[in-house]
């Protein structure tokens, strides 16, 4: 039986409700550290498969600390914070981060989002996962693996995602409301600030290792499309 996806909780004592009750679920194992020094040790010691992270971490900058593990890994990441703050929420997103949440969101909604993220990216494969392939792009659903024009793509849990649901529907131009429904799983009409900013991040990412631009249009006021490429076409469903 496979051992439950060990989540790294980082917070300063007295974690926000939510939080500890997620602490105290059987669907995952957790481990609490309060400072930012300790989230670095336990990425290297322990290996977790998701973290949770507090703007109010003591210790090392959490900024600091989201930069560092993002470097190190590409295991999901959210950032929380007692209130919402554009600016944060931004920089949280554009420096890596899959999800912003806040105290401010009613109780019933941070377990389902939180878990909703790490369920996508820590639920074993399918045996035979399916691959999605076009000739220039290939996905391997099974092991997350990205090759672009003969260029491994190292990317994020989410970023694999965004691009996956671009590709299975070549030259279709998709809402920032229907990637937050089939990527994030959460309604339409949430933050659409995830999208933007893990586009950006995978359009750099995809620049720096292959040298070409990313195969990703912004339509403007629509949404976002991945362009029909030459050679078969194995595209999946939603």
């Amino acid at each position: 039986m496979p051992s439950r996806p060990l989540i790294l909780i980082a917070a300063p004592d007295g974690l926000h409700p939510a939080l500890a009750r997620l602490t105290s679920g059987p669907q995952y194992r957790t481990m609490v550290v309060h400072t930012g020094e300790n989230v670095l040790r336990a990425l290297y010691k322990y290996r977790p498969d998701g973290l949770i992270l507090s703007l109010r971490l003591p210790g090392l900058d959490p900024w600091e600390v989201l930069s560092r593990v993002r470097d190190m890994s590409d295991l999901p990441i959210a950032v929380v914070d007692l209130t919402y703050r554009v600016a944060d929420a931004a920089r949280a997103l554009e420096a890596g981060a899959d999800d912003y949440l806040t105290a401010e969101l009613p109780d019933r909604l941070h377990l389902p989002l939180l878990r909703a993220r790490l369920r996508r990216a820590t639920d074993a494969p399918p045996k035979t996962a399916p691959v999605v392939e076009d000739g220039l792009l290939t996905l391997d659903l099974g092991t997350h693996e990205a090759v672009l024009s003969g260029h491994r793509l190292d990317l994020t849990p989410i970023e694999f995602d965004v691009l996956l649901t671009l590709a299975r529907h070549p030259g279709q131009v998709l809402s920032a409301d229907r990637l937050l429904r089939t990527v994030w799983d959460v309604p339409a009409g949430s933050d659409a600030s995830r999208v933007k900013y893990t586009v950006l991040r995978l359009r750099r990412k995809i620049a720096r290792t292959t040298g070409a631009p990313a195969p990703i249009e912004t339509i403007r006021g629509v949404g976002y499309r991945y362009p029909p490429a030459a050679g078969p076409q194995r595209p999946g469903q939603d």
